[in-house]
């Protein structure tokens, strides 16, 4: 019987050739296929744990919305005329940040910056934009703002935003004050 011979089996070296470019061809285009596709799964990974920790914040407020839904389901504060608007001076405009700091401090909340909009007075706008960042437990917020709504000048506000953080809640606010 024969025995197996190696050089019998040896293929030809065009052969060989051939069989390299076609395996690394194919690695190549499985690789140049696949990348779109793990970054799109890795770009959806990204949103989905977005859209969970969005999800564990809105369950963190979840008590907070229930209790004040109660209260506004109650009828509080429907019987309650609006305030007239005194405008601010244009001399105090700089008084801005000690006008929500003071509404701060007797609330019981802690003030990180209180940021007057120049742009909001652009084109001669009587009203002007204030972004308040604050710290602190919900009951205080709410204080806050019943104090800040008390302010003269207050047009309205125009954004809340809350934020659960270790020490509480962040809160930002954007008001609008009259100007004269």
């Amino acid at each position: 019987m024969l025995g197996f011979n190696l050089a019998t089996t040896r293929l030809p070296a065009r052969t060989a050739l051939a069989a390299i470019i076609g395996f690394v061809s194919l690695v190549l285009a499985g690789v140049a296929l696949l990348y779109p596709v793990v970054r799109a799964s890795l770009r959806l990974s990204a949103d989905i744990a977005g859209e969970n920790q969005r999800i564990e914040e809105q369950k963190a407020l979840l008590p907070l919305y229930l209790e004040m839904k109660k209260i506004v389901d109650k009828g509080a504060g429907q019987d309650i005329p609006p305030a007239e608007t005194v405008p601010l001076p244009l001399g105090k405009v700089q008084d801005v940040a000690a006008l929500f700091e003071e509404c701060a401090v007797s609330s019981g909340v802690q003030t990180y910056t209180v940021t007057p909009d120049p742009d909001s007075l652009a084109r001669g706008a009587k009203s002007l934009s204030v972004r308040v960042v604050l710290r602190g437990e919900p009951a205080d917020f709410r204080k806050f703002l019943a104090a800040a709504g008390r302010l003269p000048s207050l047009e309205t506000i125009e954004t809340i935003r809350a934020k659960r953080v270790s020490e509480g809640y962040d809160y930002l606010v954007v008001a609008w004050l009259a100007l004269e």
